[in-house]
């Protein structure tokens, strides 16, 4: 007999079927006695509701009969003598029973020798059935529940990107930026980038930082908003500001609202008259997403294909803005790019990733051109089309390097050859990344995506701690 069963064989001899099958069946759900032939000789149920399925009718039937036809191979497999391993949690079956949902019963068979019949003990699965289905429904309306946070997430975020009128959101205790809309860059930005992380204070002139700090701290702790007129910014606009209060995460910031006051506006038409643009190419025609800049970046032109492409509703919201603005997760691409550009008079096909107005992400090509003469600098910005096809790697250094390798096919074994490959396709695009950043070590190690330490180990490792670009 089976250990785990905890019966002595003599017993099996000394009580008759019936009295055995009913002191199993204490500790068991379903207990049976099944013979050689399959067929069931005894059974005991310990819960009367089983019989809803008929088990107390299983006796004078074949086992394999009683269960649906998936579980079949199972009760074949169970019974089975020589089967010597067997799953410790025996083996899940289901017992049909018409008009309701089939029976989840888990069985295990137990043998002795000198004892004819094999003892079949089952365990009632209902319950953790039950439980699992509960767990998926659950989960399920958990991610219901997710999903429309998300999309109620997205729409606020859309509006408030969107919006017209300038918004800020502000750190009550460090009184730095944590976000800001296109309208509030517009307004405030100094064309070198987000202002997340900024002081507020900073964007004002010194004369109106106490004015503001004053502001500032009455908004923190009353239950209306905190208006200010005419307050200056550091690039000389007249504002307003109107500064709220909110809770979040067990903090008190700041929801700011700007916009400009009237003396602000007509110092802006004073200064449209300006010959700021006089550089400026007509765009229109061309026929992909293309922006002018000035030498330090700041967007002078734009054509509509580049406002679809960033989620920008108005030309007003991209001009004046530094380029790097959509490209904070590639930011070391945008100095790349100009940092060429003072020695190179084009740069094609320049890989980088833009982030439109909506947080969305877009692996995208760069080409650009300088003109000397205005200092004024023209980019296309060309969508790369995601593809299954392999990334065509430069040639190598030397003309027989690829021949040297075809030579050694069949004298060198397979995992050699291509390790020895990769280490030269690894130096090759260390060396491309030096000579892009002009042996910038930090640059070049967040072009490739590694740490500064790791790209030193590999400089190393292929003998390039020497290396200088070429002239």
């Amino acid at each position: 007999m089976n250990d785990n069963l905890g019966v002595d064989g003599d017993l099996l001899k000394k009580l008759d079927l019936d009295a055995l099958v009913s002191l199993v069946a204490l500790g068991a759900d379903i207990v049976m006695f099944v013979d050689e032939k399959g067929m069931i000789s005894h059974v005991r149920i310990s819960d009367p509701k089983l019989d809803d399925w008929g088990v107390t009718q299983f006796a004078g039937k074949r086992l394999a009969d009683c269960v649906t036809i998936e579980s079949v191979p199972k009760i074949e497999t169970m019974l089975t003598p020589d089967v010597k391993q067997r799953p410790a949690r025996g083996y899940q079956v289901n017992h049909p029973a018409r008009g309701k949902s089939d029976l989840p019963v888990v069985y295990s068979a137990h043998r002795t020798e000198g004892f004819s019949l094999t003892l079949v003990i089952g365990r009632d699965l209902r319950q953790q059935s039950l439980d699992q289905q509960r767990l998926i429904e659950t989960q399920m309306a958990m991610e219901s529940d997710y999903r429309a946070l998300q999309e109620a997430e997205a729409r606020y975020r859309t509006a408030f990107k969107l919006s017209a009128v300038a918004h800020l959101m502000l750190d009550g205790d460090r009184k730095s930026v944590l976000d800001a809309n296109a309208s509030a860059m517009t307004l405030l930005g100094s064309g070198k980038g987000s202002l997340t992380g900024k002081s507020l204070r900073d964007m004002f002139g010194k004369q109106e930082r106490e004015r503001l700090g004053d502001a500032i701290s009455e908004a923190r702790h009353s239950a209306n908003p905190v208006l200010i007129d005419n307050i200056q910014s550091a690039k000389g606009d007249q504002m307003s500001l109107s500064l709220r209060s909110y809770r979040e995460n067990g903090a008190t910031n700041l929801f700011v609202s700007l916009w400009p006051s009237s003396d602000g506006q007509e110092a802006r038409k004073q200064r449209g008259a300006e010959p700021a643009d006089s550089y400026t190419l007509d765009l229109s025609e061309v026929p992909e997403a293309a922006v002018q800049t000035n030498a330090d970046g700041q967007i002078q032109a734009a054509n509509t294909l580049f406002l679809d492409f960033v989620h920008a509703p108005s030309l007003s919201q991209v001009l004046g803005r530094h380029i790097g603005y959509w490209f904070t997760k590639a930011t070391i691409d945008i100095h790349v790019l100009f940092s060429r550009l003072v020695d190179e008079v084009f740069v094609r096909g320049f890989s980088s990733v833009l982030t439109d107005n909506l947080s969305g992400d877009r692996p995208v090509s760069l080409s650009a051109r300088q003109n000397p003469e205005t200092g004024t600098v023209q980019i296309l910005v060309i969508p790369q089309v995601l593809s299954n096809e392999r990334i065509a790697l430069p040639p190598p250094r030397t003309a027989d390097q690829a021949e040297g390798f075809a030579s050694l096919v069949g004298k060198v074994p397979l995992k050699e050859l291509i390790r020895e490959s990769l280490d030269v396709i690894e130096k090759i695009c260390i060396e491309a990344a030096l000579d892009q950043t002009n042996n910038n070590r930090a640059s070049a190690a967040e072009i490739l995506g590694l740490s500064r330490q790791s790209l030193y180990i590999k400089l190393r490792r292929h003998r390039l701690e020497d290396y200088r670009p070429a002239s």
